[in-house]
């Protein structure tokens, strides 16, 4: 992932979403002329339990097979569930199917009711006909519910999400439905078709608001191509219909992660797909707080999440003529600093070059100027002129001499490109800016083209 970074061992940790997918699509392409296809869901379901049982803290444990609530009557039928989550320290395993040649991952066990903590169905594709089937699983727990412990939820997991389905609105509001299975919080897609770095978060909660289909389309979008990026002023910049960002200070910067999602609200229920590239992260963290009944964010663990150094959106170049409804700032390099101010000193492994820069401002409005991302700026008034220091430290290249920096100036050959940023005063929506090559010599420096 090109320009990203992230917390401690980012990269370890989003091996496992890797592994899984890469066992979905080797078995997928075993299959491939096979009358009957199901043999990756079951390989998948199976990777997925594994992983989790090696994820999660051993007091948990993970299998498929049934739940058994404390019912008097034999008659209920036997559902099965692909991923169970129980209490494994205190949980008696009630019986066991399967055969010898099963690994522990496929064999099915039955658990007490009281025990089991979550469920999840897994499907290979987000489709209507996939939710729908996942969705009625869930809603099967909904007559013994109250034997659930307190903490229990139920989710979904979706291998990948095709860019056939992309432009289908209907299955948010068919994900939606889940409101109707006991304990369920949504879930995960672990990859769009599109963009396989990005993972899909689904999350169902409460909230007061009108009902609303805003944003329904596309369901997924690729994270580099979200109109995202950042100011000169060093602002971020939300333009893309739909997008959004987790921003997290780490104790020196903003770090920030880019988000793509659609939502439904109606009766007070928020149903939202988010794709980012910390979503797999994100549902891993939640997984392990929900289980413990964490709720406190200070109290949450992180880990894993992936962030991008979001690409900066430069100013308009200033035109060569003034326009009357427009700011124009002339900037002319001066060819001389003052007698105190050498234009180059050089100590051992670099040197310091020192340049006199005039601003003037030739337009019809005040402006605010800026040569570092605004972290200083001079307010210039119609009619106006400034004058700065442009102080610049440069290194020696490897494998290079301060010598053969002296060469190069004193040839005329080190040109430097310089540029300046303003805006109208009290606004920073448009900015514009201003460029000089400027060519340094020995003892003086000359603005070129």
């Amino acid at each position: 992932m090109k320009d990203c970074y992230g917390q401690h061992g980012w990269k370890q940790f989003h091996r496992n979403r890797k592994d899984i997918l890469d066992e979905f699509d080797k078995i997928y392409e075993q299959q491939a002329n096979r009358p009957v296809k199901t043999a990756h869901g079951d390989a998948v379901e199976a990777y997925l339990r594994k992983w989790l049982s090696e994820f999660l803290p051993k007091k948990y444990a993970v299998t498929s097979g049934y739940i058994i609530p404390n019912l008097y009557d034999d008659s209920k039928i036997l559902y099965h569930y692909d991923i169970i989550i129980y209490q494994v320290l205190e949980a008696p395993v009630l019986w066991t199917e399967g055969n010898y040649d099963n690994s522990q991952q496929g064999k099915y066990l039955a658990i007490p009711a009281k025990y089991v903590v979550a469920v999840y169905e897994v499907k290979s594709r987000l489709t209507k006909k996939s939710i729908v089937d996942s969705i009625d699983k869930l809603k099967e727990v909904n007559s013994f519910k109250e034997q659930l412990p307190a903490t229990y939820h139920s989710g979904v997991i979706y291998v990948d999400l095709k860019e056939s389905e992309v432009n289908k609105k209907n299955l948010i509001k068919d994900l939606y439905k889940g409101v109707n299975a006991h304990g369920f919080i949504g879930g995960m897609v672990l990859r769009y078709e599109s963009d396989d770095t990005s993972t899909g978060v689904i999350s169902l909660n409460s909230i007061e608001a009108p009902d609303s289909e805003d944003n329904l389309l596309p369901l997924a979008k690729k994270i580099d191509d979200l109109n995202i990026y950042m100011t000169e002023n060093g602002n971020a910049q939300f333009a893309e219909s739909g997008g959004g960002a987790t921003v997290v200070y780490t104790g020196e910067y903003w770090a920030v992660s880019k988000s793509y999602g659609v939502r439904h609200i109606s009766n007070n229920v928020f149903l939202s797909l988010s794709w980012s590239r910390s979503g797999f992260s994100e549902f891993c963290i939640r997984l392990i707080n929900l289980l413990d009944g964490n709720y406190d964010p200070d109290k949450q663990i992180t880990f894993g999440q992936i962030f991008e150094r979001l690409p900066l959106k430069e100013a308009s170049i200033q035109g060569s003529i003034c326009i009357p409804q427009k700011p124009f700032l002339r900037l002319s390099i001066k060819k001389y600093n003052h007698s105190e101010i050498p234009t180059v000193t050089y100590n051992a492994d670099e040197a310091q070059i020192n340049f006199t820069v005039s601003l003037d401002n030739v337009g019809n409005f005040p402006v605010t100027v800026s040569d570092d991302g605004f972290k200083s700026t001079v307010d210039l008034a119609v009619g106006r002129k400034a004058e700065k220091v442009v102080s610049l430290k440069a290194s020696i290249d490897e494998g290079k001499s301060i010598e053969d920096f002296r060469q190069k100036v004193e040839s005329g050959k080190l040109i430097i490109p310089y540029r300046v940023v303003y805006h109208k005063q009290g606004e920073n929506q448009e900015f514009m800016q201003v460029k000089k090559n400027v060519r340094v010599r020995a003892t003086s420096v000359e603005g070129v083209s």
